[in-house]
């Protein structure tokens, strides 16, 4: 016989007419198309929290920074800034970073310091379009903090602000072997810095925004003891920040003995952390599919069992045992096939109108579903891959199809005369 004949003949078992093995069938499908669906949804939010994480970190962070782990700091920055800007569509601009103390009042908290030339990091980052309001100029003496920082340390325009180098700190105490802290020899008296508070900014990065202060580069320098006119790293940003091994190269063969890392490379253990999470949702959601092709199993061994005249007749007229092990492989496959698309088209209309749906919830509930503080975002993100698809799909379909196949071998296997025999 020939394959579409194989199908239709399947397609006829699996019709519904009203009785157990339809509604057995019917569940089956459900199962599917509920196990595909959930797949799809949940691999789509963590695609979306990957992609939205990568999007703040390439917002908030460099491309590319460069490094001289060897004195601690880059002396010339605009040499290495003028080796940079040599790559077709690189922009640059030196950065003072370090961990510091900010102190409000009595308060103390710990922060990240960025010591910045506005005009520079113009070129690599306009920072200005973050600027929620004040001023950017960032003088001598001034300081623009995060809305969050002015929340927490209760700052405003205006306000006075005091910053304390971690590095000097530490210069004034000793840790002797048996860890007893004792006052350094020759400690000198060490002022912090105070600074005028002139802006606030967002990047809409509740775990950037946490921490962020920027402050005047030279102010950055000698706060924590750096030569002015150095910086301890260099921001460089390329064209196409996702296939820029090329241009990582390039600067390894201009900037002998500097440290170049790329985006990926100063966040790679928590982009490792989020794809290990993806592909460990993927692994533990596939056993939903697996329980429906189990249930597929079922359905067709009772199809089998109904059908035995059938199948008796069928082999009879020339059948063999290929074909009748075909037409119900292809009962598993219809099935899959089925279970698969609308399993397909409730996932993708749940991914669209997901936010609403959790806005449902937390009315009916009374509870935060994504609480902004703990996941980053305000809303749910999602991102639908095409290969992701793909790749559901075909497992879906394929273990559906394998399902059948302990049904299919028990009928192909059948005695045509004991089968027209059968009660």
């Amino acid at each position: 016989m020939k394959l579409a004949t194989d199908i239709f003949i399947a397609w006829r078992y699996l019709k519904p007419k009203r009785d157990a093995v339809s509604v057995i069938t019917c569940i089956s499908v459900i199962g599917v198309v509920l196990g595909v669906a959930v797949m799809i949804v949940v691999i789509a939010v963590m695609a979306g929290f990957t992609d939205e994480f990568k999007k703040t970190i390439l917002e908030t962070d460099a491309h590319i920074q460069i490094f001289d782990y060897n004195r601690g700091y880059i002396e010339n920055p605009d040499a290495v800034v003028a080796a940079v800007e040599k790559i077709d569509g690189a922009k640059a601009a030196p950065v003072t970073q370090h961990s510091i103390l900010a102190q409000r009042g009595a308060k103390f908290k710990p922060e990240i310091l960025f010591g910045i030339d506005p005009d520079k990091t113009k070129a690599c980052v306009d920072l200005r379009k973050h600027l929620k309001y004040g001023d950017f100029s960032l003088k001598p003496g001034e300081a623009m903090v995060s809305g969050e920082v002015a929340n927490e340390l209760r700052l405003n325009l205006g306000s006075r602000l005091i910053l304390h180098s971690p590095t000097k700190l530490a210069e004034m105490i000793n840790v002797g072997p048996n860890g007893k802290i004792t006052m350094a020899e020759n400690a000198r008296t060490y002022l912090p810095g105070e600074f005028n508070v002139t802006g606030v900014f967002s990047f809409n990065n509740y775990k950037f925004d946490q921490t962020a202060i920027f402050v005047n580069i030279d102010d950055a320098n000698e706060l924590l003891g750096l030569p002015l006119g150095s910086a301890n790293t260099v921001y460089a940003r390329v064209k196409d920040p996702f296939h820029m091994q090329s241009e990582l190269e390039r600067l390894r063969s201009k900037l002998p003995g500097m440290t170049i890392l790329s985006w990926r490379q100063m966040n790679r253990q928590f982009l490792g952390v989020l794809e290990v999470e993806k592909n460990m949702q993927f692994f533990l959601l596939i056993f939903i599919v697996l329980v429906a092709a189990f249930s597929i199993t079922n359905t067709l061994i009772t199809v089998v069992v109904q059908k035995t005249r059938e199948i008796g007749l069928l082999k009879a007229l020339g059948a063999g045992n290929l074909t009748v092990l075909l037409i119900f492989l292809a009962q598993g496959l219809i099935v899959g096939i089925l279970g698969t698309f609308f399993g397909t088209a409730l996932g993708l209309a749940v991914i669209h109108w997901r936010n609403d749906i959790l806005e449902i919830v937390r009315r009916l509930t009374g509870q935060e579903i994504f609480p902004k503080q703990f996941y980053l975002f305000s809303q749910l993100p999602a991102s639908v891959h095409i290969a992701d698809l793909l790749f559901i799909a075909l497992a879906s379909i394929t273990l559906c199809t394998i399902g059948g196949l302990i049904p299919a071998w028990r009928a192909a296997r059948l005695d045509p005369a004991k089968a027209l025999r059968y009660e």
